[in-house]
């Protein structure tokens, strides 16, 4: 019988001298990107390095402070270009604040989403268009890279309106914001979100969405947990894997832990939805501001209350027409309120669907979770010491920022990968340049999960 391992840490590392493997890391990233390695905080750079690549992330976001636009550059081209992750980072860079969020996204982080994408695309898929003139559509992007001067934002979905007719140049009318955070970040999260609102004072409406959970943390190395996953020698499969659920016989659902091998790999507590709106032609969005009728809040989860969310999910698709209307009269066209009316109809979301989306993210996400950890620090493919080669980036993945007031556009993704790279911390040695220039917004712990974590390459 395999009982419940309350004990979790980070994993210990190979012994290898952490400051010299890293220097030499950072050496090629700086050349590579065309930024001069004394320009660089080689403290912020080594521990956004180790968030990035940790198995052990304690927690889904991570904020750093004083960082510079060389800092950002050489973190980001590791991030875009790292081949040990088994998760792309997600970084918004606030330049005037020279604030960073890493924020690392999971099945659960994408599950409240899906639906809503499924039925805004379906919703405003029809709009009306004139034959030879300008031709509007609407996008929902989910994670795309928006850029303001010299600040970076990455909104876990967009919803944009874009005439596609390349008859006009009219930049892209963004009417809807989401995002998704766990309720120890919520803070940060409303940050980002005020920002958001300044830099796109047209927008219609902003939801954020925050889970109450049970912050995970890898099973302690030579605990039962990790002596029973050993034991198989082998990862298991999803389907395996998830047999295995300690109590087999109830279904895995929401509110309850999947615990596998005696260790908790998710939990869901709770899931709340807030709403904010911005009337056509009325003031930005103010989400410091929770008593007025232009904002809601309502439950998924334990408890499903979600028709105020209902009611003001239709008073936005309202909105909306009105500023699909007001983007039609710019490209110098005209359509009738009764037009737009035809096209778009009431929203009408299933949120039974939606738990059952959530449902899914909890099991996708504890088999990631111990996929990762077990491949990393169980079983790993790389036993020998390796090596540190870092293969120069050309210029076309350097991330390059671009001026406020035209469409946004993706960076430049190139296949050149980071291979066979080990770091590894060496808390002894005191021959690696002070690292006195950053600040983690986060508990101590998080800080230590971090500096054990160990960097090895591999396929993924």
């Amino acid at each position: 019988m395999i009982t419940l391992d309350t004990h979790s840490s980070s994993q210990s590392s190979l012994d290898i001298d952490m400051p010299k493997q890293f220097e030499v890391v950072l050496q090629k990233v700086c050349r590579s990107i065309h930024v001069n390695l004394e320009d660089v905080d080689y403290g912020i750079c080594r521990r956004g390095l180790q968030y990035i690549s940790g198995a052990n992330h304690v927690k889904q976001m991570e904020v750093f402070t004083r960082v510079g636009p060389n800092e950002f550059e050489v973190i980001s081209a590791i991030a875009k270009d790292i081949s040990l992750v088994f998760l792309k980072p997600r970084l918004t860079y606030n330049a005037c604040n020279q604030v960073l969020i890493i924020k690392m996204p999971s099945a659960l982080h994408e599950a409240p989403l899906d639906k809503l994408k499924t039925v805004l695309e379906k919703r405003l898929d029809c709009l009306p268009s004139h034959p030879g003139q300008s031709m509007v559509c609407t996008n929902v992007h989910m994670n795309h890279l928006i850029r303001f001067d010299n600040s970076e934002f990455i909104p876990d979905m967009l919803l944009s309106l874009r005439d596609i007719s390349k008859r006009m140049n009219e930049p892209s009318m963004f009417l809807l914001i989401s995002e998704c955070a766990f309720s120890q970040n919520e803070a940060v999260l409303h940050n980002k979100l005020k920002k958001l609102i300044v830099e796109l004072p047209n927008l219609v409406a902003v939801m954020m969405i925050v889970w109450e959970d049970v912050p995970f943390s890898s099973p302690q190395k030579k605990s039962t947990t990790w002596e029973y996953f050993k034991s198989h020698g082998r990862l298991l499969s999803q389907k395996e894997f998830l047999d295995l659920h300690a109590d087999l016989n109830e279904l895995i659902h929401l509110g309850k832990s999947i615990i596998v091998g005696g260790h908790i790999w998710c939990h869901l507590a709770a899931v709340d939805y807030f709403i904010w709106m911005r009337e056509v032609g009325g003031n930005p969005i103010n989400i410091d501001n929770s008593s007025t009728d232009s904002t809601t809040r309502g439950m998924l989860f334990p408890e499903v209350r979600m028709g105020e969310v209902d009611t003001m999910l239709n008073k936005v698709i309202s909105s909306f027409k009105g500023s699909i209307i007001l983007f039609f009269e710019r490209l110098g066209e005209s359509f009738s309120t009764g037009e737009i009316e035809e096209a778009i109809g009431p929203l009408k979301i299933s949120w039974t669907d939606c738990q059952g989306h959530l449902t899914g993210g909890m099991k996708d996400t504890a088999y990631d979770r111990y996929q990762c950890w077990l491949q990393k620090y169980v079983l790993p493919r790389h036993k020998q010491k390796p090596s540190v080669i870092l293969l120069d980036m050309p210029m076309s993945s350097r991330p390059h920022l671009d001026a406020r007031g035209g469409n946004p556009t993706n960076t430049t993704r190139t296949n050149t990968r980071l291979a066979s790279l080990t770091a590894v911390p060496n808390r002894s040695s005191s021959s690696s340049p002070s690292s006195s220039g950053s600040e983690v917004l986060s508990s101590s712990d998080v800080s230590s999960a971090a500096d054990d974590a160990i960097y090895g390459a591999r396929d993924v």
